[in-house]
């Protein structure tokens, strides 16, 4: 790339860069260095996609953080439908941990009606009122001498640990198929975090803005250069 860059550096001082006549030749050059461009950054915009989830997946794992599959319907899929071989033993360990929980929050009869209730509820009025029910239960749960911190924990630890494994057979998918892998899913905060100053991240999202800025100032000039068109002066 750093070849690319220097080549373009010098036909922008030897007279594109003043926009004086542009030969058939330079105007070719311009396009063929515009073409390598696009593709260097094409690869790098999806390197960039997998390297920032595969970071995501680590950072959600390490703090027990569920992974949502909003944004990111083939994550649901994998999880609800095709449930791969690579990825049961960790299906499986969260699904004994879940069974945990559950058995021990049926030992309340308020969490089993609240349950019900929930499920028969229309209505707003109907689904705040439980919602409301629940959450008064939820506190005198956790004010209590009682197990269910340990199994929440538990459960919450191995969800994590699950989808975090669920989101890297994703990226390995889209990597196998060359495509990018949607991120919108990462939160603002959670990807300021990821892009740590100095990190390998925050470094290729400047070789993408640099690319992204030469290559639109090549698409100027080339521009300028089929039509005949100066470049405007500032004043």
């Amino acid at each position: 790339m750093k070849t690319i860059l220097w080549s373009i550096l010098c036909l922008f001082l030897s007279g594109w860069g003043s926009m004086q006549t542009v030969s058939a030749q330079d105007l070719q050059e311009m396009e063929k260095n515009l073409s390598a461009i696009n593709e260097d950054l094409n690869q790098k915009t999806k390197e960039y996609s997998w390297q920032l989830a595969a970071a995501y997946a680590d950072y959600c794992e390490a703090n027990n953080k569920y992974i949502s599959w909003n944004d990111l319907p083939y994550l649901q899929t994998v999880v609800e439908y095709e449930r791969p071989a690579s990825l049961e033993t960790y299906r499986l360990a969260h699904k004994a941990s879940k069974d945990e929980l559950d058995k021990f929050l049926n030992t309340y009869k308020e969490y089993k009606d609240l349950t019900k209730k929930q499920k028969e509820a229309v209505t707003k009025e109907e689904k705040d009122a439980v919602s409301t029910a629940f959450s008064a239960f939820w506190k005198k749960l956790r004010s209590e001498e009682n197990p269910y911190k340990d199994l929440y924990y538990a459960e919450r630890k191995a969800i994590s640990k699950y989808r975090a494994e669920a989101l890297r057979y994703v990226i390995a998918h889209y990597k196998e198929k060359k495509q990018e892998v949607p991120t919108s899913y990462i939160k603002y905060a959670e990807r300021s975090y990821l892009l740590q100053k100095g990190s390998a991240l925050e470094l290729l999202q400047k070789e993408i803005n640099a690319l992204e800025s030469v290559q639109r100032e090549l698409v100027q000039n080339i521009t300028r250069a089929r039509y005949g068109l100066g470049k405007t002066e500032d004043k």
